[in-house]
């Protein structure tokens, strides 16, 4: 259940300085681990939006990271393919925003058709990896 749209940050505006637990990302958290998103997706989710913001990510990557409606359809995709939602923010903060590979760190823009390729390397990567291990499964907040 995603919660009510009173417990988002909205709208979201500049952040400029803010009290420490203030920030529309850990407002975001809050909503999150609320609605019941596990605690290591809910951290990183807040870490995808404050980059996000923070790293100024262009326009299109900043919406998918919830600083176009409050952060409601990145909860919605949390909840319902946590999964895949990991493995996408994931990326994007090993690729700062798909602006550096994550192998050498070469920029290139995010448009580039070379993310293409190099998704599938990292995906191919990633299944041959050891499976992470954790004390509490990704998608329920106990």
């Amino acid at each position: 259940m995603i919660p009510e749209p009173a417990t988002f940050p909205e709208p979201i505006q500049p952040t400029g300085m803010l009290a420490f637990g203030s920030y529309p990302w850990d407002q975001w958290e809050r909503a999150a681990l609320a609605g019941g998103l596990g605690r290591e997706l809910a951290t990183l989710g807040r870490a995808i939006m404050r980059e996000a913001s923070q790293h100024c990510w262009c326009e299109r990557l900043q919406a998918e990271c919830g600083w176009s409606d409050g952060g409601r359809a990145m909860l919605a995709r949390a909840l319902g393919q946590p999964v895949r939602t990991a493995a996408r923010w994931n990326w994007l903060m090993q690729t700062d925003g798909q602006r550096f590979e994550p192998w050498n760190h070469d920029e290139y823009h995010e448009d580039s058709p070379c993310w293409k390729y190099f998704r599938a390397k990292w995906n191919r990567e990633q299944a041959t990896a050891p499976s992470r291990s954790t004390s509490s499964p990704i998608t329920s907040n106990i």
